[in-house]
């Protein structure tokens, strides 16, 4: 029987996991309309509804401003759509849409900062939307925060979030089932919903490296101690990012943020 280990280190992000429903609490988003135990989990990136500042420049949601730093090299084209970006009010739209169609203009070295520039996109998010941070403290400090990418395909599906093939399978019976019966598609997802974030909630083993889910996790802790997450500054400094023609600076081998 499988558990999360107890001593995890939280920015142990290279590292997959693999977390025991039926052993640990395990709050696992999928969606920004998700409810657990009556506790909304709006916290991924796609979702919109809490706006925040990068160094004075606002974002409507994380995944457009994450994406950002993709096309950070401050040329014409890069300025442009990082402006593109700021605009965006939909993080699918973000990813599925500006970011797939400019593939060929993303940063080479995009994956040598990624990671650090989303917890650094994150801990922006919480020290500039007080409602998200608020969510995210509702969030038991017991329970493992998890994205749930069980359906998902993608590349990096078990890298950013876990995979749960025992409630795969539950759930796909049940679509079956009820598709059989005549229930319409709406009422399906209504159900299997109900289904995955109750008496499922306890069920299988997710696995993963749920980097999303870690840097969540040392943000909550973050903002509960008052102790800044930590975050490779320097790395972040040495990637010279550009955000709307600006460089950023970064305070190296420290967690302040600098102005």
């Amino acid at each position: 029987m499988e558990k999360k280990e107890k001593n995890l280190k939280i920015g142990d992000f290279y590292c997959s996991e693999a977390y025991d429903a039926s052993q640990v609490m395990c709050c696992a988003f999928c969606r920004g309309t998700d409810v657990w135990r009556g506790i909304e989990l709006s916290v991924g990136n796609m979702v919109s509804g809490y706006p925040f500042e990068i160094r004075g420049v606002m974002f409507q949601n994380s995944e457009s401003a994450y994406i950002a730093g993709a096309f950070s090299l401050g040329t014409a084209e890069h300025l442009a759509l990082q402006r593109e970006l700021v605009d965006c009010r939909n993080g699918f739209l973000a990813k599925k849409g500006i970011r797939r169609l400019n593939t060929h203009l993303m940063r080479s070295d995009w994956e040598e900062f990624n990671v650090a520039w989303m917890q650094y996109v994150v801990w922006c998010k919480c020290l500039g939307n007080s409602d998200f941070a608020s969510k995210l403290v509702s969030i038991p400090r017991e329970a493992v925060i998890i994205e749930n990418s069980t359906f998902q395909n993608g590349r990096t599906a078990t890298f950013w979030g876990t995979r749960n093939d025992e409630l795969k399978r539950l759930t796909l019976e049940l679509k079956r089932d009820l598709k059989a019966q005549g229930w319409s598609k709406a009422a399906i997802k209504r159900e299997v919903d109900a289904r995955r974030l109750g008496e499922w909630s306890k069920v299988g083993v997710y696995r993963g490296n749920n980097v999303m889910g870690k840097i969540l996790m040392a943000c909550r802790e973050a903002l509960l101690t008052g102790v800044p997450p930590v975050i490779d500054y320097d790395r972040l400094a040495n990637a010279h990012i550009t955000l709307l023609g600006r460089p950023l600076s970064f305070a190296t081998a420290t967690t302040t943020l600098v102005a």
